[in-house]
């Protein structure tokens, strides 16, 4: 529940953000860093906070982020410069990154193979919840007042501290149940979590640069705020169905080319978005482009809690890698924007992922190669 809570009011802290700088004028390049400096400070503050909450505890260190990022959340209200929501966007930052490793590691203590996974799909059932309810929600709060959505986020925050104070007792006592599940499943040896890092690297960079530029495409074509956060939405529904499919499924457990094509689809679905002039063809995009997204997040979160011992650091590298990617997509899809055309960001994006994967195909193929000849 405190997952749903959190990605709610990440939806809506940077749907207004990137909304109201749109709305401003701001250009493509703005747009790019509005969209990039938050998730890059949480990359770099997770890899440290991902080990900190080993040794000082989940909870503690999950209420100090509530903290942090409710109060920006509240603080972003109070301006329309976009320097001071550089700024604010990036402290909101830091204190998802004390959240989310602490929450990640915590929900995968004592647990491996099939427990993990359920376990890991009611996690991300949650969060992508959390986040198609806050697009839509933002979307017609910030029609009605654009500070509405910032309001509504700040108090989701702090009821997420009020929570982790009352039920923690029961949650530790819970996760702490020994594992009696059948040996994992991922073979060994074969490169699966280094190609789902990589893959989680690309998909980010690729649907974080396209969802930061698109506010600017949006306005271009007569897209309304609520409609704009319907599609969104739409992506985010279409994640968290991938999820549930996933638990249902365990040959992905074992092989990665599903994880290569679902990607190529992503890449198709980004140059839709380039050439798409109705609502129905964006809708398409941010549909195939939320699929992938969910199946290759859960793909990175798995092998990496099943193959590390020391969950507070996977768990902190596995978002790191994820932020780095949304840093990395919005900041050099922005200057493509600039320098370029209002559409060439969506064509770069997919360029950027089809390259991605040919380096993940690569990596395993060399894996392999040395494993075979050694």
């Amino acid at each position: 529940f405190v997952s749903l809570l959190m990605d709610l009011s990440v939806a809506g802290v940077t749907f207004a953000i990137s909304r109201r700088a749109a709305e401003l004028g701001a250009s493509a390049t703005q747009l790019g860093w509005l969209g990039a400096v938050w998730i890059g400070v949480y990359a770099v503050v997770a890899l440290v906070m991902g080990r900190y909450s080993d040794r000082v505890g989940r909870r503690k260190l999950a209420i100090i982020g509530c903290l942090i990022s409710g109060s920006m959340a509240f603080v972003c209200s109070l301006t329309t410069q976009i320097g001071w929501l550089l700024l604010f966007s990036a402290v909101f930052g830091s204190g998802l990154a004390c959240f989310w490793p602490s929450i990640i590691a915590w929900l995968g203590e004592g647990l491996g193979g099939h427990k993990l996974a359920a376990r890991l799909t009611a996690f991300g059932v949650a969060w992508n919840l959390g986040l198609l309810l806050g697009f839509i929600l933002s979307g017609v709060l910030f029609r009605h007042g654009p500070n509405l959505a910032f309001y509504a986020s700040a108090s989701s925050i702090l009821l997420i501290a009020i929570l982790l104070l009352l039920p923690a007792r029961q949650l530790e006592n819970n996760i702490e149940s020994p594992n009696t599940d059948p040996a994992p499943s991922i073979p060994k040896g074969r490169g699966f979590r280094k190609t789902a890092w990589l893959a989680n690297f690309a998909t980010n960079f690729a649907l974080a640069g396209t969802t930061a530029l698109f506010p600017q495409l949006a306005m271009h074509v007569g897209i309304s705020a609520d409609v704009h956060g319907a599609l969104l939405a739409a992506g985010r529904g279409a994640a968290l169905a991938a999820f549930v499919a996933l638990q249902l499924l365990a040959f992905w457990r074992t092989r990665l080319w599903p994880l290569w094509v679902a990607q190529l689809a992503c890449a198709a679905s980004l140059m839709w978005i380039g050439l798409a002039t109705t609502t129905w063809m964006f809708a398409a995009a941010w549909i195939v482009g939320g699929a992938v997204s969910g199946y290759v997040y859960q793909a990175s979160i798995y092998f990496t809690l099943e193959e590390m011992t020391e969950k507070g650091k996977g768990s902190g590298f596995h978002e790191a890698i994820i932020g780095t990617g949304m840093f990395a997509g919005p900041v050099l899809a922005g200057w493509v924007g600039s320098h370029h055309s209002l559409r060439a960001p969506y064509f770069f994006c997919a360029a950027v992922l089809v390259l991605l994967i040919v380096a993940q195909m690569a990596l395993v193929w060399i894996r392999r190669h040395s494993a075979a000849t050694a």
